[in-house]
Order: C-alpha cells, then structure tokens, then sequence
C-alpha cells in the first residue's frame, strides 16, 4: 500500500477524532450532561427517599403548571419589582460612593470603615431595627434589598479605583487630559471589569434580601413559600423555589453579557 493510500485513510480517522474531541470540549453539551446527571441523580434520590421527602421531577413541573395556572406570577413579578427598587438604589448610591472611597484616601478612611464593618456583620440582626424603622411595607423590604446588595458594589468599585494602572493616568496627564477627561476615559473604563462584577455578587444577594425580607414580614412570595411549606405541597414549593433560582440566574447572565460588550479587553469572565 502505498503512502498516498495510507494517509487517505487515516484523514478521516484524523478528523473524526478533531470533530469528537470539539463535541467533548463545547460547553453546551458539557452543561447538558453535568445537568442532566444531576437531574438524574435527584430523581434516583426522590425514588429513594419518598414523595414525602423529595418530589420527583414529573411532579415539580406539574406544580409549576399549577402554581403558573394559580396565578402565582403576580406576586412573584410583585417581590421583583420591589427587588429591583432596592437593588436600583443601591447601584445608584454604592458606584458613586465607590468611585470616590478608590479616588481620595480620606474619603475612604472616613467612610471605608463603617462600609467594612457593616458589610462583615451579619445584616440578619439588623432586620428587627429595619422593622422599627420602615415598618412592614415596601419601604422595610426595599432596604432590606438595599442592605444586602449595597456593600458589594461599594467595596468592588472601590477596588477598581485603585487598581486603574497608574501609567494610563500618567500618558492620559501628558496628553494635557485634565482631571475630568481622565476620570471619564481612564478610570471609568478600567474600573467596568470590578464594577460588574460588584453588581453581579450585588445582584445575588439582593436575591437573597428579597425571599428573607419576605419571609420576616410574610407577604408575596416569602408568604407563598410558607404557606406550601405548612401545607407540605413539596411540588409546588421546589417549582417555585426553582423558578426564582432561574430568575436569578437569567438576571446574572445578562449582566456577564453586558460585561464582555462593554469590556471586550478584559479577561474578567
């Protein structure tokens, strides 16, 4: 056999294994097969454990009709909204006050400090004083909302601020960019990469703000899990439970989306 028949031979071998090893490596089919065993995996566990315990899967999305047809998405689109007026508030205080903690050393000597410490305390404790305050309205949930998202998009921001390469500031200064013009196109670009990030783990917890706020005042959808829980309708509760979880993931990839179109130098994923 002759070279030229060998290695006709062997192309397609070569590219079928270049076209398989591609398959194996493409993040779609890895997330579906991790996915998949872990449904699967649940399902091998609701089996062994009882409907009493664990709902299986069939019964999950059957609650999720049910709770879809009781019109459960209301009150879900009521704690969103509310969600999303604290979680705008603390966009709009935390990056201004982030900027300035990561530009002026005083500024973060003054303020940093109560920043760190109320950040590193547990913010459970302060929900009686919020009580106290706001009440058990929308005014308590929102900074509730607030509290638990605000000290992640402060603190990130800030470390953007101070880690804007300095030689960038200085070719901006012999360019006779003034103080202005190098905070807009230097510092303002170079911090985006923290700054999202901030608002991604801002977002998580202000998630996580709004289901316990709920559940310390007993409304909207804090309400409705307590209520499937009481009653013991395990389907419905994982339904819902899963449908915020995807809310909250859905939430967070456009975030990274909007990441990699406004950073497309940076490395941060």
């Amino acid at each position: 056999m002759s070279s030229t028949e060998k290695s006709s031979r062997l192309l397609p071998a070569i590219h079928g294994g270049e076209w398989g090893s591609r398959l194996v490596r493409n993040k779609w089919i890895q997330r579906a097969v991790v996915w998949g065993s872990l449904v699967v995996l649940y399902e091998l566990a609701a089996l062994g454990t009882g409907e009493f315990f664990l709902p299986r899967v069939g019964q999950i999305l059957v609650g999720s009709i049910e709770l879809a047809q009781e019109g459960w998405g209301s009150t879900l689109a009521g704690s969103l909204n509310q969600m999303l007026l604290g979680f705008s508030l603390a966009i709009a205080i935390g990056i201004p006050v982030g900027l300035v903690m990561g530009m002026w050393r005083v500024m973060d000597y003054v303020v940093g400090m109560y920043v760190n410490a109320l950040f590193v305390m547990s913010l459970v404790a302060l929900l009686p004083l919020l009580i106290i305050l706001f009440g058990v309205d929308i005014e308590f949930r929102i900074s509730v909302v607030f509290l638990f998202s605000v000290f992640f998009i402060i603190l990130s921001t800030a470390d953007g601020v101070r880690e804007v390469d300095r030689r960038l500031l200085w070719a901006a200064t012999s360019f006779n960019a003034g103080p202005i013009k190098r905070f807009t196109t230097v510092v303002i670009p170079s911090s985006l990469p923290f700054i999202i990030a901030g608002l991604r783990l801002g977002l998580a917890n202000a998630f996580s703000g709004m289901i316990l706020a709920e559940l310390w005042v007993v409304r909207d959808t804090g309400e409705l899990l307590l209520q499937l829980g009481h009653n013991r309708d395990l389907p419905k509760f994982f339904a819902l439970i899963l449908t915020v979880t995807l809310v909250a993931s859905l939430a967070a990839a456009l975030l990274k989306a909007l990441e990699r179109r406004l950073t497309p130098w940076s490395r941060v994923r």
